[in-house]
């Protein structure tokens, strides 16, 4: 009987231990609970979010400047500046300008005359020169131009320097024809006509005249 109750004994301490412990730790758990329902929770952070992109928009908008205005002023292009253009020197003309060559001028051509004036010759009438002269001895004479075979001639240019002419005489001095007559010197034109030599014949003049120049030309 005494070992029953001594077993008994011992069963029944063990459960009211275990009882307590029991007890104990539900306690425990209970007071736990409470405390980690009454302790505020951290939020935890969450995921990465990109920035919204109309957000973005909107305030890259709202504080960007308005570009600044620029005043666009036309071009204008300098006028070129045209500098006058010299007119080129003409030199005198010493020979009709068209109607052909001057034949006085010719390698086969010569001149005689009735007469001379000291310092001039005769073939100066044909040297295709303004500044030398033939004269007269006096104021009237003869000056010729001649061929070494026969030229055809329409006209003549008679240039003088000085003692102007009043009456002359164009003569074919190979037949006496007179081809041509007048009280001035200058261009004289007539029927063509072949001919080795032709004369200038100075009938009157204010002067002693200057002829510079005998020019023929056969058109």
């Amino acid at each position: 009987m005494a070992t029953e109750d001594r077993a008994r004994w011992t069963l029944v301490l063990a459960v009211a231990v275990s009882v307590l412990l029991l007890t104990g730790t539900v306690l425990f758990l209970l007071r736990e609970t409470r405390s980690v329902s009454t302790t505020p929770s951290a939020a935890l952070p969450g995921p990465w979010q990109p920035p919204s992109v109309t957000a973005t928009a909107a305030a890259t908008v709202g504080s960007a400047s308005p570009p600044a205005a620029t005043s666009t002023k036309p071009t204008t292009s300098p006028t070129p500046t045209t500098r006058p253009t010299s007119k080129p020197t003409t030199p005198p003309t010493t020979t009709a300008p068209t109607g052909g060559p001057n034949l006085s001028l010719d390698a086969f051509a010569d001149a005689d005359g009735s007469s001379k004036a000291d310092g001039t010759s005769f073939n100066d009438v044909r040297d295709g020169k303004l500044d030398t002269f033939w004269s007269p001895i006096g104021t009237t004479g003869r000056v010729s131009v001649k061929w070494t075979t026969p030229v055809t001639l329409s006209r003549v240019v008679i240039r003088q320097a000085a003692g102007p002419i009043r009456s002359w005489r164009l003569r074919n001095h190979d037949n006496d024809e007179v081809l041509a007559t007048g009280t001035a010197a200058g261009t004289i034109t007539f029927s063509p006509v072949a001919l080795q030599k032709i004369d200038f014949e100075i009938l009157l003049a204010s002067g002693t005249p200057r002829v510079t120049e005998f020019q023929t030309f056969a058109e």
